[in-house]
């Protein structure tokens, strides 16, 4: 049996693959590699047959690599298409005089998968908040195991979305001769990846901004409370340069990444950049500050949301922590400062090192590849 285990985050603008070993200093990543997504969008797939080609040649670089087969992995879920709800439920225990065990506990978290859902939705995560007993209100998991008592009352949060998530992924995995370990939502994995956990206890927002959408997830006492995802990211970004600067899409993403800005106020006035191709041919000109106005706009209307998904989550005043950011677009000019402004809030990037050992490979200690790395965290 390997002593390896792989994930797979099936990103909108990146498929990556992460392969690991628990050590008592965190998880060493000893191979990732990523190509672009062909096939995703928004977090789900579209054509099987490209994300097959795609996954199936970052397995062969992977095993080519450890001398060794990639036979099972396990995998990131996300999609627009992702709802939450909460579920309470009362267990009544034929012995009150026994201990609570922790195999009882955990039969009473996989029986809440079988939630009945409207159509072909399933549930992807089932998440105790809380448990009570005859004696004690609002315990903790861990204060739970070896009380005694004749019911248990518990209050989940559900996060559910359509079967076809799960399934076109599992079709992706068998045509490639891979096996399923587990599923897990990516907003989570980037939360087990790169938050700390003094912030995971105190209270923390963690907000990974991708190509399809954005992902927030709010952990607080180590535990998630509630996971949203918003439909715009970086593809918004590079649409709204392109149309408004009248250039073409290649154009946009590269100067979205090499000279974008989050903050007009901080751009270079009476500066234009000059477009040329590979012939030396003009294909344009922009200037450095309607190009970083074009961008406050569009990630204002990013951060305008995230406030909105934390307010109504109610923990808005419960995350000492702040805000952390993530992801493939986190590293703009001035995010920092405008997320800071429109949240209220604390604000810091992150990518996963804290969950990783030192001697993983650098090219998984960036903050794209933190879906993939955190599945390799449960």
């Amino acid at each position: 049996m390997s002593r390896y285990a792989a994930a797979l985050d099936f990103g909108s603008s990146k498929v990556a693959l992460a392969v690991g070993e628990k050590l008592p200093t965190g998880i060493r990543i000893v191979s990732y590699h990523d190509a672009e997504s062909a096939g995703i969008e928004c977090g789900e797939i579209v054509n099987d047959f490209k994300v097959e080609e795609t996954v199936r040649a970052l397995v062969e670089q992977a095993a080519a690599e450890l001398h060794e087969p990639i036979e099972s992995v396990s995998i990131g879920l996300s999609g627009r298409a992702l709802h939450s709800k909460d579920l309470p439920c009362t267990i009544n225990r034929p012995n009150p005089k026994a201990y609570i065990t922790e195999d009882e506990v955990r039969e009473i978290t996989r029986k809440r998968y079988n939630a009945t859902l409207e159509g072909d939705e399933v549930v992807f995560e089932a998440i105790p908040q809380a448990y009570s007993t005859e004696d004690r209100i609002g315990i903790t998991h861990d204060e739970l195991i070896g009380m005694v008592g004749g019911r248990i009352e518990a209050g989940f949060k559900l996060f559910y979305g359509r079967k076809s998530i799960v399934d076109r992924r599992i079709t992706v995995l068998d045509k490639c001769g891979l096996h399923l370990d587990k599923a897990i939502l990516s907003p989570i994995a980037s939360a087990r990846a790169v938050l700390s956990r003094p912030e995971m206890e105190n209270g923390v927002a963690l907000v990974d901004i991708g190509k399809g959408s954005t992902e927030v997830a709010i952990v607080k006492d180590n535990i998630v409370r509630h996971v949203a995802i918003i439909p715009f990211g970086g593809d918004s970004v590079t649409a709204d340069i392109k149309n408004e600067l009248n250039i073409t899409a290649r154009w946009a993403e590269i100067i979205k990444i090499e000279h974008g800005r989050c903050c007009e106020e901080y751009a270079v006035e009476n500066k234009k950049l000059v477009l040329k191709n590979e012939n030396d041919i003009v294909d344009g000109e922009v200037e450095l500050i309607l190009l970083a106005r074009v961008i406050e706009a569009r990630m204002s209307e990013i951060f305008d949301a995230v406030r909105y998904v934390i307010d109504q989550s109610g923990y808005a005043q419960k995350i000492s922590g702040g805000v952390v950011i993530t992801g493939g677009c986190c590293h703009l000019d001035n995010i920092i400062q405008l997320a800071g402004a429109l949240l209220g809030q604390k604000v810091r990037l992150a990518a996963p090192q804290g969950s990783i050992d030192s001697n993983s490979q650098e090219a998984a200690v960036v903050g794209a590849a933190s879906p993939a790395v955190g599945a390799e965290c449960e």
